[in-house]
Order: C-alpha cells, then structure tokens, then sequence
C-alpha cells in the first residue's frame, strides 16, 4: 500500500480526516477499527494490518476506494 495513503487511512482512523464509502462493510471497517482504536490508541498497527487484510481480500473494493481516499 502507498505511504500516502496509508497515512490518510490512519488519519480517518483516528477521525482526523472524513471519509464515507459507497461500500457498506467497507464502511463498517472503518467504524470498527475507529472505536477499537479510541479504545486503545496503541493499536494502529494491528488495526492497519486488519484493513490491509480486507482490502487484500476484496480488491475491487480496495481499487475504488484507495483511488477516493488518495483524492482526498
């Protein structure tokens, strides 16, 4: 994954930037991992480790995605 992106994927993670995808469970992620991180600020490598696994999985997902996050 691009460093750029991966930096914006942690700053929505920690609710610094915005980002609402058009994919339910994408988004459900994203909400999981937002309040597993509140919960333990420490845990951002496991949490983009998680995030990498989804998108690895689901790689149409991730291609429209990772395209809308780096634009922002």
């Amino acid at each position: 994954m691009d460093a750029m992106i991966q930096e914006k994927l942690q700053k929505i993670l920690r609710r610094e930037l915005k980002y609402s995808s058009t994919n339910l469970a994408f988004n459900m992620l994203i909400s999981k991992l937002q309040k597993k991180l509140q919960a333990d600020p420490g845990c951002m490598d496991g949490c983009m480790k998680e995030m990498e696994d989804f998108l690895a999985k689901y790689t149409i997902v991730a291609k429209v995605d990772l395209a809308n996050i780096a634009a922002l």
